[in-house]
């Protein structure tokens, strides 16, 4: 049975962030309980660090001069011994940090973090994330570009020295995810999820997360699968897409009993979400558990509010052939054709319908109409928006000779399936087994589907 797959990987956003060069020119100051006054070798580290970043911008040979200087005072004052712990750790960070090492950096600040208090915390927190900030915007420019190594290797780089927000983590998993590379892909969602606490980046980490579930899930790794999920719903606690993939986890677990106590949960809760995309997304994630009546339940749900999603149609039908119930699936095979006349995926459902009805008739028709199709249309991809919807198609010719131009009208509904817009679309002349792509935009709100037909 195939099914319009629900997504594997929840959306990346496109955030950048902006390190703040005034704050960049501070140094030390903020930061309580550092004591660079009680040791000269100290407080020349510090006069120095702050003549090299004043000078950094315009006078690159005196920034270079500066910092050997402050290099110099610092080892003095490492091999002297005595000096306070936490200065010199702080230190030694900053002059890691200004001369590029960012691994030395990241361990001295590590060390000075074992012995700040709050407010050093936070300072050494905001050099971290200064010298990561413009590491993540560039990443995010190259892979805008195209160039996905040089952006993995800017995000790498950021992440030595800043974990503590997920936006550069869950990126990379995200570029991971799209190479297939799935260890990698769910070692930096993790990371991603578990990068903070801070209430701003809730959507962020349920999103690492339920990342990191789905790949574990498909990768069959049941028992990490489950431990996630259950991360993630301690975030989410009515997350009814979650509920299923944990559902189905615990059952290839044969943990029958427990499954079976969170699908009943799952059907409560669900007889009160009124979004059609969430029933969609549940049921998809229940039929793989093969909970075929559940599933059936949220799909129809689904359509009240959508009527003419054609993903729905289809699993729904797909749903009740693997039930055997001729009727519901004869009832939701002809509205599937209503929308989608012209795939053969479809058509061979509705033929399906018609052999479990024992209709031979119809059944020889449908089979003589799937077979003899002039065209096909297939959807690549179909996103609405508040105000406009894309689609991505392509119709292609099944047959061994040219079909001839033709025109082609795409219509964009709303829930209840009531033109929004349409557009009519110049179909050339395609060669035998060929095929011509179609990208075009809906314009309208409350777009919630399509449909189509040949003029």
């Amino acid at each position: 049975m195939l099914l319009r797959a629900v997504r594997i990987l929840a959306p990346v956003v496109a955030l950048g962030v902006a390190a703040s060069t005034a704050s960049a020119q501070r140094r030390s100051a903020e930061c309580r309980g550092l004591r660079t006054q009680s040791n000269f070798r100290l407080n020349s580290t510090k006069l120095y660090l702050d003549q090299a970043v004043a000078a950094r911008q315009t006078d690159p040979a005196r920034f270079t001069a500066r910092m050997r200087s402050a290099s110099a005072q610092l080892d003095t004052a490492l091999r002297n011994g005595g000096a306070d712990e936490l200065t010199l750790w702080f230190l030694a960070g900053e002059v890691y940090l200004l001369q590029g090492d960012l691994v030395a950096a990241d361990t001295m600040f590590t060390k000075a973090e074992g012995l700040a208090e709050e407010d050093c915390r936070r300072e050494l927190g905001r050099l971290r994330r200064n010298e990561w900030g413009p590491l993540l915007n560039g990443a995010l420019s190259q892979q805008r570009a195209g160039n996905l190594d040089s952006a993995v290797a800017l995000l790498r780089r950021g992440n030595i020295i800043f974990r503590g927000e997920p936006t550069g983590l869950l990126r990379l998993a995200g570029i991971y995810a799209g190479r297939n590379q799935a260890d990698s892909a769910i070692k930096y969602a993790l990371l991603a999820g578990r990068s903070t606490e801070e209430p701003r980046f809730l959507d962020l980490r349920k999103a690492a997360f339920i990342t990191a579930a789905r790949l574990q899930q498909a990768a069959r790794r049941w028992t990490e699968s489950e431990a996630v999920y259950r991360e993630f719903l301690r975030l989410a606690p009515r997350d009814l897409p979650a509920m299923a993939g944990l559902g189905a986890v615990l059952g290839e677990q044969s943990k029958t009993a427990e499954a079976s106590a969170l699908y009943d949960s799952l059907s409560a809760a669900a007889d009160t979400v009124t979004d059609s995309d969430v029933l969609f997304e549940t049921a998809t994630e229940i039929v793989r558990a093969r909970r075929f009546p559940l599933a059936a339940h949220l799909y129809e749900r689904s359509l009240t509010t959508n009527r003419c999603n054609r993903d729905a149609l289809y699993n729904l039908a797909s749903t009740y052939n693997a039930t055997r119930d001729s009727v519901h699936l004869l009832q939701t095979a002809q509205r599937l054709v209503a929308v989608d006349s012209m795939n053969r995926g479809s058509l061979a459902l509705l033929a399906q319908a018609y052999v479990l009805a024992g209709d031979r008739d119809r059944t020889v028709a449908t089979l003589l109409r799937h077979d003899s199709l002039p065209w096909t249309f297939e959807l690549v991809r179909f996103e609405p928006g508040d105000s406009t919807a894309s689609l991505l198609a392509a119709v292609a010719n099944p047959q061994q000779r040219v079909l001839a131009p033709f025109r082609l009208t795409i219509e964009f509904v709303n829930g209840a399936c009531e033109p929004v817009s349409q557009s009519v679309v110049e179909v050339p002349e395609i060669a035998a087994d060929g095929s011509h792509s179609i990208d075009i935009t809906g314009r309208g709100r409350g777009i919630r589907a399509y449909r189509y037909r040949a003029n």
